[in-house]
């Protein structure tokens, strides 16, 4: 037996210790202030097209920035999980988004937000890869699944919390405020990443540490220990570890993937960009666009932990691929609900619960189909394609606004990127098996 392979055992076996849960829930709220700041600039695109004096559909590339600045950072600080080892990785993405969060308060013009935008996304887009693949590393695997979904319960909680708190900063202290309590809220975070969170295990041994390894191994259980296993036969960390991606029996499976993330995030992301100002141009009052906001965050944080049981018992082959099918489904009526705005609610209600829970099965996923060595990357890489993707839909939001089609057209172009979704997880060669 392998270290690699009796570390897992061990993990697999064993209830949570405190090591594990300090793993999940620092993983968490990093995920949560990610998810705050990443719906910054929908809480405050209304007030700040207002203060400004600009048309609601200008905001399309501030909104874009954000997403490809996530693209960036997912290619480039993913991999860096990979090479020299989650924490640090975690702890630059973080140190990242919350200083140039707190730098956007200050901004003058579109230009200068459109770049600390941008510069935000980077941090952002590199913190999601190695919250997974820690949380992949530490979990057993009878709770991987829920424990990845609790993590990424943080996207939907941010937003509640983002929604609730500019609903009442904004009117007292203006659109700043938000990107202020951003900003802050993950640099008082960072000195407590510093002291308590872990290395990967896994990543330890790769590089040959196995004293540190071992240590950390026996805070989960004291009497732990590891076989002798020679040096070279250990699993390196790769130099170039998007190669591992493309090795024999991977590269269909990353290219469906990618094509995966890509429809469903570009779907994901107008809904989350642009929800607030379709529902003011449905003919609703502005606080009504808050309430939207919630009611997308709160089906996209219920979701992901029905879903992820469910997905955990039966496996991924059907249950992913028919989720993202519900999410098309709600996506289609809730763009024909008309004036009705209890009806309006339920059904973003429902566009969260499935296109969030069908982007958390996806991230599961990734995580079970790539080895230790390409973790980070695999989920970085597959995040960023689909954050490339998803800048479109912001922009294709804004161009659709622009020409006045109605709610009916908006939703129902974007429903079809989650049928493509759909069709491309279902063709995944490597799907989790049912428990």
């Amino acid at each position: 037996m392998t270290q690699a392979s009796a570390v897992g055992e061990l993990i697999d076996q064993r209830p949570l210790a405190p090591v594990q849960w300090w793993v999940l829930g620092l993983c968490t709220l990093v995920v949560l202030l990610d998810g705050f700041d990443v719906q910054a600039a929908a809480f405050t695109g209304p007030a700040l097209a207002a203060a400004w004096q600009l048309d609601r559909a200008t905001l399309g590339p501030v909104f874009a920035a954000g997403l490809a600045g996530m693209a960036v950072g997912a290619l480039l600080i993913g991999p860096l999980g990979d090479r020299y080892g989650r924490r640090p990785a975690l702890l630059l993405s973080v140190a990242a988004f919350g200083s140039c969060t707190l730098l956007t308060a200050w901004t003058q013009n579109v230009e200068q937000l459109v770049g600390m935008r941008f510069l935000t996304g980077v941090g952002l887009g590199g913190a999601l890869p190695n919250t997974t693949a820690l949380i992949s590393e530490y979990a057993p695997r009878r709770h991987r699944n829920l424990c990845v979904a609790v993590t990424f319960l943080g996207i939907p909680l941010g937003g509640i919390i983002g929604g609730l708190l500019a609903s009442w900063l904004v009117p007292r202290f203006g659109w700043p405020a938000v990107y202020v309590a951003g900003g802050l809220a993950p640099l008082a975070l960072l000195p407590l990443l510093w002291r308590v969170l872990p290395e990967s295990i896994g990543f330890l041994l790769a590089r040959g540490d196995t004293g540190q390894a071992l240590g950390i191994l026996r805070r989960i259980d004291p009497q732990a220990s590891l076989p002798e296993t020679a040096a070279d036969s250990l699993p390196k960390p790769a130099e170039f570890p998007v190669k591992a991606l493309f090795e024999p029996g991977y590269a269909g499976d990353t290219l469906k993937l990618w094509a995966a993330f890509f429809a469903n995030l570009i779907a994901v992301y107008f809904l989350i960009s642009w929800i607030p100002s379709l529902v003011v141009e449905a003919g609703f009052a502005l606080r009504y666009a808050t309430w939207a906001t919630v009611a997308l965050n709160l089906g996209g944080a219920i979701g992901p932990l029905i879903l992820a049981r469910f997905t955990a018992r039966h496996g991924t082959r059907l249950v992913l691929p028919g989720i993202l099918l519900l999410a098309a489904v709600s996506v289609v009526v809730a763009g024909r609900v008309g004036q009705s705005l209890p009806l309006l609610l339920a059904l973003v209600f429902c566009c969260g619960f499935f296109s969030f829970g069908g982007q958390i099965g996806l991230n599961t996923l990734t995580a079970y189909i790539y080895p230790t060595r390409a973790r980070s990357t695999g989920v970085g890489w597959a995040l960023g394609i689909g954050r490339i993707g998803s800048i479109l839909g912001p922009l294709a939001g804004g161009l659709l606004l622009q020409m006045k089609l109605g709610l009916p057209s908006y939703f129902l172009a974007f429903s079809t990127l989650l049928v493509a979704a759909a069709v491309a997880t279902f063709a995944i060669r490597r799907q989790q098996p049912a428990a």
